[in-house]
């Protein structure tokens, strides 16, 4: 299989997206699956396999070790004739649709992407001045899918939003339910053995004996963008220190892409409420914070899928989110305390709730016991399922009839 990876091999931090391309080349190599890593050449409008300096890069964050990575155009699996992208490809600096469609078919590629989110289109105002133009290019983003073989979306809030979007282009309603399928992504946090379940009782029971004593240990993981959030959480804490109700300690942990909540962090360190940032960690750390914290927040207006969420409940770690959307998709197998985190006081009630009852949160560390939890080998299983069901006739499949495909 061929596997695009042209940001990812260069960008420097390691968000929910980049997640996932390394998470999903990682769990498809381990299933034996021969991928072959892609990167665009503008100059000739084409694909080139990844050179040792971008798969050294693609090895950082638990991605694929450097010499995992299949380089014998020779072999004969059934994938071999897809290219699988995962990134988001929108933007200025990237080829349009029709220009990897072009490339796919010298290749001989039939191609399919993870969709992530429609978000720039909803929420165009979070941009700012930038919005429009944003809204814009994710819109031919999304148009373009439908030049290809099969999306699937990470989420069924996603896969919805995807389909509504193409038929209100008429885009032919027939071709849109064969294209596009919801395949929910994994919850496991790379990097790492998943907490036993004594394990997770036995944080529990940390806090619970600690309570009166300290304040609850909280971490909040995701970008430091407006979409995010953090400006509602911050207000929360005020209200409730303002009440002499708080009891967090928080830690917030991403990069900063907006300079404007890096301000209001600090303005928050500022004025004294108990936080404290970590821009730049590795999964090792990360895997620390979770030992750490009592449970999670995560204040996010809207997500594709919620990683964050579901790598808390993976660590057996309650979280506080909104019950919207994909993230009320997360929520309703358990574990989570829901809010409006659009009201700053809705996330102030829940906090106020998670901190201070105990019954709930004890009641929410039980939940996450009972719910179905999905691993990275797992979602490749059923990735490669999907896109086995949609690619040669099962005559040739079975027959052992393949193509070879060029490099």
């Amino acid at each position: 299989m061929y596997y695009y990876v042209d940001h990812t091999s260069r960008f420097q931090h390691n968000t929910g997206i980049q997640r996932c391309v390394r998470s999903i080349a990682a769990a498809l190599i381990a299933d034996r699956v021969p991928l072959r890593p892609l990167v665009w050449n503008s100059e000739t409008a084409d694909f080139v396999l990844a050179d040792d300096d971008a798969r050294q890069h693609l090895s950082c964050w638990n991605g694929p070790g450097t010499d995992s990575w299949a380089s014998d155009p020779a072999g004969l699996h059934w994938s071999d004739q897809w290219l699988l992208i995962v990134e988001l490809v929108s933007g200025p600096h990237v080829p349009s649709a029709v220009a990897l469609r072009t490339a796919a078919e010298r290749w001989n590629l039939r191609v399919a992407w993870i969709f992530h989110d429609a978000i720039p289109l909803r929420l165009a105002t979070l941009y700012g001045r930038r919005g429009p133009e944003v809204s814009r290019r994710h819109a031919a983003y999304m148009r373009g899918l439908a030049l290809f073989d099969r999306v699937l979306a990470n989420s069924q809030t996603t896969a919805q939003h995807l389909r509504s979007f193409l038929w209100a282009r008429r885009v032919n309603r027939q071709r849109v339910e064969h294209l596009v399928a919801a395949l929910p992504l994994a919850t496991e946090l790379p990097g790492g053995s998943r907490p036993s379940l004594e394990d997770g009782d036995a944080a529990a029971n940390r806090w619970l004996r600690e309570n009166g004593r300290r304040p609850m240990r909280l971490l909040c993981v995701g970008s430091l963008e407006p979409r995010k959030n953090h400006v509602a959480l911050l207000k929360a804490m005020a209200a409730l220190r303002q009440r002499n109700r708080l009891r967090v300690e928080l830690v917030v942990v991403g990069w900063a892409n907006d300079v404007a909540v890096v301000g209001q962090l600090q303005r928050a360190v500022d004025l004294g409420l108990p936080l404290r940032w970590e821009s730049r960690v590795d999964d090792q750390r990360l895997q620390l914070l979770y030992q750490w914290c009592d449970a999670t927040v995560y204040p996010s207006l809207e997500e594709g899928f919620g990683l964050p969420v579901a790598e808390s409940l993976w660590q057996r770690r309650p979280c506080l989110c909104s019950g919207d959307g994909a993230l009320g998709e997360l929520a309703a197998d358990g574990g989570c305390l829901t809010a409006t985190t659009s009201d700053w006081r809705s996330l102030m009630i829940g906090l106020e709730s998670m901190t201070h009852d105990l019954a709930l949160y004890q009641s929410l560390v039980r939940q996450i016991a009972d719910r179905p939890m999905r691993s990275w080998r797992q979602y490749s299983c059923e990735l490669l399922d999907d896109l086995l069901q949609h690619s040669l006739p099962k005559s040739s499949v079975s027959s052992g009839v393949w193509i070879r495909r060029p490099l």
